[in-house]
């Protein structure tokens, strides 16, 4: 099988891609009512599943002579009902291979979902244009890794054990293993299928497109933070990313952590993210960066900020959930200058939230019995079916302020209120409720921006440490 590059294309041609039971499983569903599945529907499912996806370009490939860009334009040629057999009549991953096997493709999956997010993103930070197409190259470019497990899962293990090692020279050993490099294979069977222009052309080095060089800089990138188990990115990758996607050197790695951490909540729950969540999570200088202030003179708030900023990147292990919101709702009292700050944790079996911490100016009464059944208050109800924020000016009092609790009211016609629905690990905890008192002095957008800040860190560090907690009960 070696000996051809011929002979690679057969093997992978003639074998069924699997695709996810979650896949098949969500089709299943909305074919209860057909007018739910739409072309973005179906290209949400295939985006997290490389399985699914890569069985729609071949085909598509196959199929039609114009050149596919996107899963929504493969999807398009094909045909929304044929496309609905095809989920229907490919077999299933959990099926048709052990657990153990599953378990390895779906770390490639989350693997390739990862860089393709990165590659998107750095794509919008470009300002360029067809990002989706950047996206569904960069997710079906590593085809050759997943398809290798289905026809041959003794050799993909030796590939994969080379995959992972820090050593340098795995092209060599590749090309010992396999007789062929694997690019040199994966882009003989993506011209033969008639993939996407950008993933034939990515396998190869000699290339102008920029687009190309942030896929293959995406991948060079996971590739270095899976084979070392490590975030600590050396100076020259840095370098490079901060060249391209036209940042500081010094804030680059805090923005591919945070682009990582988005692409971690948005994606499937049954993607095994939680390694490199975990990695993330280690990270001391930051997942988001907190915007460079312009003055040179900081101010004393600036300053104290940045310390309850710092407290919750702090990776301390023992940290309560309770601990990290008081740090938060502190930091928002005394650094952002609120009068009433409050945080109430939802209770899902009896539906209603509950004051959890307070930090209210002395001068202003106290909430402790403060709460608030959904049932009976549909400004909340709606609130917190999704992460939102709310902001109740005096343009818009008019429509709310009748609405809220009787000690949440505006205490002045010119105050503003924001109420912001807290989610951790897509799942509803609470919500925020920030304002400046009697006071009459007037939300600007640092204090929104820096609130917001706060919500992400506080966000960041409770998924955090819920996982380390998690691990330590594990090993225990």
């Amino acid at each position: 099988m070696t000996n051809r590059l011929s002979n690679w294309i057969k093997v992978f041609s003639d074998c069924d891609i699997p695709v996810l039971y979650t896949s098949k499983h969500r089709i299943y569903e909305l074919q209860r009512n057909e007018q739910d599945i739409t072309v973005t529907v179906l290209s949400e499912i295939a985006r997290q599943d490389p399985g699914f996806s890569i069985s729609l370009l071949r085909h598509a490939g196959r199929s039609t002579k114009k050149e596919i860009t996107t899963l929504s334009h493969a999807i398009s040629l094909i045909s929304i009902p044929l496309v609905i057999k095809m989920l229907s009549d490919l077999p299933v991953l959990e099926k048709v291979l052990d657990k153990n096997t599953t378990a390895k493709i779906l770390k490639i999956y989350a693997h390739q979902y990862q860089i393709a997010s990165m590659a998107r993103e750095w794509s919008v930070l470009r300002k360029e244009s067809e990002n989706n197409e950047v996206f569904t190259a960069s997710l079906n470019r590593g085809l050759f890794r997943f398809l290798l497990y289905i026809v041959d899962p003794d050799k993909a293990d030796e590939l994969e054990k080379i995959y992972l090692s820090p050593d340098e020279n795995h092209k060599n050993k590749e090309k010992e293993l396999l007789g062929f490099h694997v690019d040199e294979i994966a882009q003989a069977v993506a011209q033969n299928w008639q993939l996407p222009e950008l993933i034939r052309e990515s396998y190869s080095g000699k290339h102008h497109n920029p687009k190309i060089t942030g896929i293959r800089l995406a991948t060079e990138f996971m590739h270095q933070i899976v084979s070392l188990s490590s975030v600590h990115y050396p100076d020259e990758i840095i370098n490079r990313i901060a060249a391209y996607i036209r940042t500081p050197i010094n804030q680059t790695p805090g923005k591919i952590n945070w682009i990582i951490i988005q692409s971690i909540r948005n994606s499937q729950q049954y993607l095994p993210y939680q390694p490199l969540l975990q990695l993330m999570m280690s990270y001391s200088p930051s997942i988001e960066k907190v915007p460079e202030v312009k003055t040179v003179i900081h101010t004393q708030k600036d300053k104290a900020l940045s310390h309850y900023i710092k407290l919750l990147r702090s990776n301390n292990s023992i940290s309560t959930t309770r601990g990290l919101i008081e740090i938060a709702v502190t930091a928002m009292n005394e650094c952002i200058g609120f009068s009433r700050v409050i945080f109430m944790s939802f209770d899902s079996n009896e539906k209603y939230l509950k004051m959890h911490l307070q930090k209210i100016n002395k001068d202003l009464p106290d909430l402790k019995q403060l709460s608030i059944s959904l049932e009976l208050n549909k400004l909340f109800n709606q609130l917190l079916k999704k992460e939102q924020a709310l902001c109740i000016n005096s343009k818009n009092q008019h429509k709310f302020s009748n609405l809220l609790p009787s000690p949440l009211r505006p205490m002045r016609t010119n105050a503003t209120i924001v109420l912001k629905s807290f989610y951790v690990n897509k799942t509803i905890a609470g919500c925020f409720f920030v304002d400046h008192g009697q006071t009459g002095k007037s939300l600007t957008s640092n204090e929104l921006q820096s609130f917001k800040s706060i919500c992400k860190e506080l966000k960041a560090a409770i998924e955090s440490a819920i996982i380390k907690r998690k691990s330590a009960k594990r090993a225990a």
